[in-house]
């Protein structure tokens, strides 16, 4: 790639703090880009970009995925004319295509403390991976509301002493506190018992991730991922359940019993209210979908 996109991507991670993951997908966006259309970045037109999404649409991209590029080129174009490396954005005048707005799966608040309690069910018939670890680890997600990036990273210092709030870093590198509910409480003190025996066995005495596998290493993202997976797959309506879906329950739960807006957006960490209004409307939407499903006269 040019210079000039080598140097943006050292802005976003020395100036934005944006997320390894980000940077990598803003690399691959812009590389992209350059590799179609190999023109200087301070000469690139409107066409360019132009002639680069119909490439993209003639090659059978995703519509959510040529919008995240056309975004990716704006933010690149906006820092050249923010240090005056050109006078204007050619990305600008580009608008986004539409798209079909999807309802992310959640679960309602029932259904989500009945998945969280499934790895110590004596019922189930799925084998447990480590059953109190599982279950302390969906509680955890479903009742603080974390990202799965945000759960994997909390470390045994960033839990608070009564179990009951960790801080956790989030996206731009932000900090927030995160609350855990009783239940939540109660089995993570019981994994944390549990936890310190595996240690003990495995000589892993300084891992400080609160999350561990069974040979005392940290929980990784795709870690956290497989565990969920094992006890949705094969299970009905909770196949392909994702962690996120757990992070759209808690905020469905909250709006739906009334809390304020405002307040979800912060235990969220969501930057803008914009984002956490769309719980809303996926409340509304599926309690009319299970309305007409359900009512007699629906």
């Amino acid at each position: 790639m040019n210079r000039y996109c080598e140097e943006y991507l050292e802005y976003l991670v020395g100036v934005r703090s944006l997320s390894p993951r980000s940077i990598a997908s803003y690399r691959r966006d812009l590389h992209l880009f350059f590799t179609i259309r190999p023109v200087d970045p301070l000469s690139a037109s409107a066409n360019d970009v132009r002639l680069f999404l119909s490439e993209l649409s003639r090659k059978g991209y995703e519509k959510t995925s040529i919008n995240r590029m056309l975004a990716a080129l704006r933010g690149f174009f906006r820092y050249l004319v923010r240090f005056s490396l050109r006078k204007d954005n050619p990305a600008l005048t580009l608008r986004n295509l539409k798209t079909v707005k999807t309802v992310p799966l959640f679960l309602f608040a029932p259904e989500a403390e009945q998945l969280c309690a499934l790895p110590l069910s004596e019922s189930t018939k799925i084998k447990p991976l480590w059953a109190t670890r599982d279950s302390a680890l969906l509680s955890a997600l479903y009742s603080s509301g974390c990202r799965v990036s945000e759960i994997a990273g909390i470390t045994l210092s960033s839990l608070s002493s009564a179990v009951n709030s960790a801080i956790v870093r989030g996206k731009g590198n932000k900090e927030r506190t995160v609350f855990f509910s009783k239940t939540a409480q109660t089995l993570l003190r019981e994994y944390l018992l549990e936890r310190s025996e595996i240690l003990s066995r495995t000589q892993e005495t300084v891992c400080n991730s609160l999350f561990i596998s069974k040979r005392g290493k940290p929980l990784s993202v795709r870690g956290i991922q497989f565990i969920l997976s094992h006890y949705t797959d094969g299970t009905g309506d909770l196949i392909h359940l994702s962690p996120h879906a757990l992070r759209h329950s808690f905020a469905t739960t909250l709006i739906s019993r009334g809390a304020d807006l405002r307040v979800v957006q912060e235990m969220l960490g969501h930057e803008t209210i914009s984002t956490t209004q769309r719980y809303t409307h996926i409340t509304s939407e599926r309690l009319e979908r299970l309305y007409h499903q359900a009512h007699p006269h629906g």
